[in-house]
Parts: structure tokens; sequence; C-alpha cells
């Protein structure tokens, strides 16, 4: 985690479409229920200012970021545990072509899970996958991820690669 204070360079990361990203815009401004505060924390619960961006440009999910530290990405391999329907998971088993919502820090998007054996994965089993998302999140190696289907988490893990 890191910081962002008055005059600090940040870019708005994730849920863009292809040719919708915007260049790094400038801090004017941080507060903390409704006070202002010298620096915007990670894991803060905070209000930036940001110079040229309107409220109905940003929306839930996208990440502040220092510039080039972290990109969208949709493409992803993870390491992940599907839980038992006794653990409040599915009780079936899913192959490639399975659509959970991928649930990425703040970010909640749909995608698809490729299994690169090309068989099923049961639950209470680990595996490897692929994920396709729908849109892109902002995510590294090293990011947990949740797999959520019809309101119950049916997988969690750990983001691999990105690409």
């Amino acid at each position: 985690g890191g910081g962002a204070r008055a005059g600090d360079r940040v870019e708005i990361v994730g849920l863009s479409k292809p040719g919708e990203e915007r260049d790094p815009v400038v801090v004017t401004g941080t507060q903390q229920y409704r006070e202002d505060v010298d620096e915007a924390v990670a894991g803060m619960n905070v209000g930036l200012l940001l110079r040229g961006v309107h409220r109905h440009e940003v929306q839930r999910g996208q990440l502040i970021a220092a510039p080039g530290s972290i990109g969208p990405h949709r493409q992803a391999s993870a390491e992940i545990f599907v839980l038992t329907a006794e653990e409040g998971g599915r009780r079936t088993p899913f192959g490639t072509g399975y659509c959970p919502q991928a649930f990425i820090g703040t970010t909640d998007v749909p995608c698809t899970v490729t299994v690169p054996d090309g068989g099923l994965i049961h639950p209470g089993d680990h595996a490897t996958v692929e994920l396709e998302l729908f849109a892109p999140a902002a995510m590294e190696a090293g990011t947990r991820l949740a797999l959520r289907e019809g309101g119950r988490t049916v997988g969690a893990g750990l983001i691999l690669q990105v690409r």
C-alpha cells in the first residue's frame, strides 16, 4: 500500500473500455469524513479531489495508483481452491467455459474459466486455471481473488501471472 497527497499524480486503473484509459491526473485534495487530511493512505476511507475528473467518470471497483505501478489486465492465470458444498460452495464440478463473478480487490467482474487440461474441477480441489475477465481489472501477481456464483463463494485463490 502507498499514499497520496495533494499535488501527487495518480492513475485511475481498471474497468475501462479499450481506448478509454486516461492520462495520469493530479490530486488536489484529500478528505476523510469531510475533514481535510494531509495524506490518504491505502486502506483509509477517503475522498479524493482529482483535477479534471467528474464524479460520474469514476466507479466502484476502479483503483487509484501511482502512474505505472499497476496496470489493468483481462487475462490471468490463478491458483484456486474450490469450496465444497459443506463450506458453502458448489455441489457439482465445473470445467472450461464456467462463468462466475471474479472479485479482485473492490472489483467484481464476470469471467470465463479455462481449465488447461480440459478436465473437470471438483469441489475441494486445488487447481491452476486461466481467467478471461469481461472488463479489465487492476491486478498483479500475488493479488487475492474470490470466485462467486449466485450469492455464494465457490472458490478462492491467488493470481499467479497477468497478461
